[in-house]
Formats: structure tokens, C-alpha cells, sequence
């Protein structure tokens, strides 16, 4: 294989008339999903009059299965879809069009309005509810020749993380770097055909592909559960129970609120048989409420990157003791995990160094940006006899006992409800608004919250500034907790005093 759409070309020959995915929008079969994703590829051909592949196209959609058949329309077109947020705000929104530089995006009427209304081109636009069934299709020649053309590096997809800088990166996703991924996933796990995989990551999120991908290799069903349930825990699982749900795969945030609410009192949940989580490390706590509720469930922490996917995988036994650290595990298929000190070389057993990884997981670097590319994505320092790319992920580790354990962040990233976060970004937005010296972002582990220091000489409305974050910012950059400060700690290399305001947020917190 070295095309994604392979997955649903094998599964829509044999399993063409099960459910392929649902959601509050419909629901469609395999050869449905197939037949809708060829229309849009067809809507893509009318538009630029002939196929212009590998080319950056938008899909700019609610989480839905008419944003599933956008996106597997665009691969079927020989291009690289981008999953867009639509509740971004309109000025992240323009950013990553500007960008990205997409040759078209696809949305829906109400997305239109946002796209114009920040200066994108109206003719450049697809508009999704448009196109019916007496769209012209691609032929299964055509589907075989996109098949035969593609090559197993080419970028599938592209997902945008938070940068530094203030300006979002476009990660480049290769076909065989998720061929890899789920394949080792649905041999590992022993996933069938009969899995009700309960969809939560929005599309946008690199969690996803391993539900819409796994859903189409083996022909399981895709159900994506409706987002306002995932702050209501008791109702969240009485739709797990309503839907016969076989397989989540979370963000441990969404454990832990369901745990915090003893949200599976009296729910016994019978057909569940997979629960794995990811993003921040996973509260004991919280794991063993689940394990001791539903003890025959099989549970694994992953653990992985917009930069790399699912790398390594803890599949656990027992319940934690309330203060053990849970590992992240071994190295998946095709994945090699190397420790490496501050001083170029490999960490022994029970010496932290940071996290760097090897093999197909990899990304291909960051769309147009080849100097963040060159920092992140560099010569293996352990290797002097040929050339070998690997990602540093910025992330500590030890090995111990033969498994890999998490020790924090090197750098100012941090994750909060699964989604990885540069500090910077928020400090970039925060830093504009009229009265404002200096800023600082924190992020409390113990209480999941983002906070904001800020140093001003003068009275703030913080409902102003708020709103002015708003503005900038996703939902999840949105910082809980505004600490105004009359001078910003500096230490002795003239740079914020970041553990000076650690220690102060903490015992104020």
C-alpha cells in the first residue's frame, strides 16, 4: 500500500453495504462514503478543469461525515487535504490560509460567509452541499491511475500545531506514515470488523486518524459522538452503552473528568473492549476509578505527536497505585525511541534525556518553513556512518525497567486537553493588547489550567482583554486565570523568571 484510500478501495469490495461512519449529519456505508468522497473529488476536477495533484486543498467543515467524505475526496483527487477549526477565530483563520495558499476549500454555506468575509477568493470555494449525485465522478481508471501515481512519502494530509512564534505550523503528514500506524494498531490490538469505534478528537487533531483510519482498514464503524456529551460525563457514557461502542480513543482529560464525575456509577458499559488514551500523561487516580469500574476492559497508553503519531504504546494489566507514574511504554512498529543528554549522547538506563525518535512515524517537516524543519527534524547525533533524520520532541524521558517514563517538557510546550501548546503563541496574542509590557504563560499541571501573567503600569479591563484573546486564540488557548503584576520577574541571563512565577501562581492557586 501506499495510499490511504486503499483502505476504503479493500473494505468497500467486501464490506460495501455495512455502516462505514454516523453522526448527527447521517449515516452512509462503505460504497456511500465511497460514492459521496467521488463526487467531491469530481466537484475538485470541475473546478481546476483537469487534476492538479499534490496541491493543498482546505476542508474547512464541522466534525461530521460530510467532513469525512471532504476529506477522503480530496485524496481521491491525487491532493493533501487541510482540516480546518471552524470555530478558530477569523484571524488564525486567515493566517493559515494565507499560509497554506489552498488551491480551493471546501465548506458549506455558513463557512462561506467567514471565508469571504476575511478576503478568500468566492471563486475558489466549493461549496459541499452543492454537489449531488448527478455530479460527475472519477472513473475506477482514474482512482487507479491517482493510486498508481502516488508515492508513499507524498503528504496525505497537513495538521497545524501552535508555533513559537505566534504563527501556526503546518505539520506534513506522509501516506506511509499512517499506512504504518494502523496496520500496527489493528494487528496489535486484534481489531475486527464488528468495532463501534467512538469517535471524540475533532478532525483537525492528530488523534483522528486513528478512528477514521482503523474504521476504514478493517472495516469497522465510525460513530462520532456529539461534542456537547463530552462535558456531561453521565450522559457521554449512556451514549457508549445506546451505541454499542467497542473502542474509544481519548484524551486522558476526558477520563479524568469522567472519573472526577463518577460518571460510571451504575453503568457497566458490556460492550466496550478497547479504552486507550493520549496527550497529557494520565492521572493514576483517575485510571484506576475506569480499571476498577470496568475491570475485562483492555486499556494502553500511547503516546505521540502531530510531528510523529502513536510512537510507543503501554497496554496495562492492573490498576495503579494512587501515586505510580504510568509508562508510556515500548516503540510501535517501524519506531526506534532514543534518550539523548544535553552533551549529544544516549542516556543509560535510569538517566533522563530528551525524547527522539526514528523511523516511519515521522513527519516530513513543516510546510514552508524550513528552519523550524531544520531544528525540530536533525541528524541523528548517535549515528556519524550515514545520514539518518530523527525529531526531537522537546519531551524528557527515562528508561526504566525496560520502559519508557515521561519527565516533563525541555522547553515552554505544554499539553492541556490533549492538544499541544507553545506558550509563545499565547504570549504572542497576549502581548499585543494597548497597555501590556510584558506577559507570561504558565501552565499548572495539577489543575489543568493556562495562566496568563501580565505587567502593566495601568488599569486593564480584563474583560476587554479577554475578548481580545478570544479574538486570536482557540477556545483551548484561552487562558483560565489572568495574574496581573506590577514588574515581571527576570532572572540572571535577563530572561522571565519563569520558576520564580511557578512558585507564586502555586501557592496563590
Amino acid at each position: 500500500m501506499h495510499n490511504l484510500i486503499e483502505f476504503l478501495e479493500n473494505t468497500r469490495k467486501e464490506n460495501g453495504s455495512k455502516t462505514a461512519a454516523e453522526a448527527a449529519d447521517g449515516i452512509l456505508s462503505f460504497s456511500e462514503l465511497r460514492l459521496s468522497a467521488l463526487q467531491i473529488s469530481g466537484a475538485i476536477y470541475g473546478m481546476r478543469g483537469a487534476y492538479c495533484e499534490k496541491k493543498m486543498i482546505a476542508v474547512y467543515l464541522p466534525k461530521s461525515v460530510k467532513c469525512l467524505c471532504a476529506m477522503l475526496g480530496v485524496l481521491y483527487s491525487g491532493n493533501t487535504y487541510v482540516p480546518m477549526d471552524c470555530r478558530a477565530p477569523a484571524n488564525r483563520t486567515k493566517l493559515i490560509l494565507e499560509l497554506t495558499t489552498p488551491s480551493c476549500v471546501i465548506t458549506d454555506i455558513q463557512g462561506k460567509r467567514v471565508l469571504v468575509d476575511i478576503g478568500f477568493q468566492e471563486n475558489k470555494i466549493i461549496l459541499c452541499d452543492e454537489i449531488t449525485l448527478s455530479q460527475a465522478v472519477m472513473s475506477n481508471e482514474s482512482v487507479e491511475n491517482v493510486i498508481r501515481k502516488t508515492q508513499d512519502i507524498d503528504p496525505a494530509y497537513m495538521l497545524f500545531t501552535s508555533g513559537s512564534t505566534g504563527v501556526p505550523k503546518g505539520v506534513l503528514i506522509p501516506h506511509r506514515r499512517v499506512i504504518n500506524y494502523i496496520n500496527w494498531a489493528r494487528d496489535f490490538f486484534e481489531i475486527e470488523s464488528n468495532e463501534v469505534i467512538g469517535s471524540q478528537a475533532p478532525f483537525y487533531f492528530t488523534v483522528s486518524a486513528m478512528d477514521i483510519y482503523l474504521s476504514l482498514a478493517t472495516g469497522s464503524k465510525l460513530f462520532i459522538i456529539p461534542e456537547n456529551l463530552f462535558s456531561r460525563p453521565k450522559l457521554l457514557m449512556q451514549c457508549l452503552n445506546e451505541q454499542n461502542i467497542t473502542l474509544i480513543f481519548w484524551v486522558s482529560s476526558v477520563y479524568h473528568h469522567a472519573a472526577k464525575a463518577d460518571a460510571l456509577d451504575g453503568i457497566s458499559l458490556p460492550s466496550l473492549k478497547h479504552a486507550w488514551f493520549v496527550g497529557e500523561p494520565m492521572a493514576s487516580a483517575s485510571l484506576g476509578y475506569w480499571m476498577k469500574k470496568l475491570p475485562a476492559i483492555s486499556f494502553a497508553n500511547l503516546y505521540g505527536s502531530t510531528e510523529t503519531d502513536m510512537t510507543v504504546c503501554y497496554p496495562i494489566a492492573k490498576a495503579p497505585e494512587p501515586h505510580d507514574m504510568i509508562a508510556l511504554g515500548l516503540p510501535c512498529a517501524n519506531v526506534d525511541i532514543l534518550l539523548i543528554k544535553d552533551d549529544k549522547t544516549a542516556a543509560q538506563p535510569g538517566e533522563t534525556g530528551e525524547i527522539c525518535i526514528r523511523g516511519t512515524c515521522l513527519a516530513l517537516g513543516y510546510y514552508k518553513n524550513p528552519e523550524k524543519t531544520n531544528a525540530s527534524f536533525i541528524e541523528n547525533p548517535l549515528n556519524a556512518e550515514y545520514p539518518e533524520v530523527i525529531y526531537k520532541t522537546g519531551d524528557l524521558g527515562e528508561m526504566r525497567d525496560g520502559l519508557l517514563y515521561f519527565h516533563g517538557r525541555r522547553d515552554h510546550q505544554f499539553k492541556h486537553l490533549g492538544y499541544r501548546i507553545e506558550a509563545g503563541e499565547i504570549e504572542a496574542a497576549a502581548q499585543r493588547f494597548s497597555g501590556i509590557k510584558n506577559v507570561c504563560v504558565l501552565y499548572d499541571e495539577k489543575k489543568q489550567q493556562i495562566a496568563l501573567f501580565y505587567e502593566t503600569s495601568q488599569e486593564i479591563n480584563e474583560i476587554e482583554y479577554r475578548r481580545a484573546l478570544a479574538a486570536d486564540l482557540p477556545i483551548y488557548m484561552l487562558p483560565a486565570k489572568l495574574i496581573r503584576l506590577e514588574t515581571m520577574p527576570f532572572n540572571a541571563n535577563s530572561k522571565k523568571d519563569r520558576m520564580l512565577l511557578k512558585k507564586q501562581y502555586m501557592k496563590e492557586a
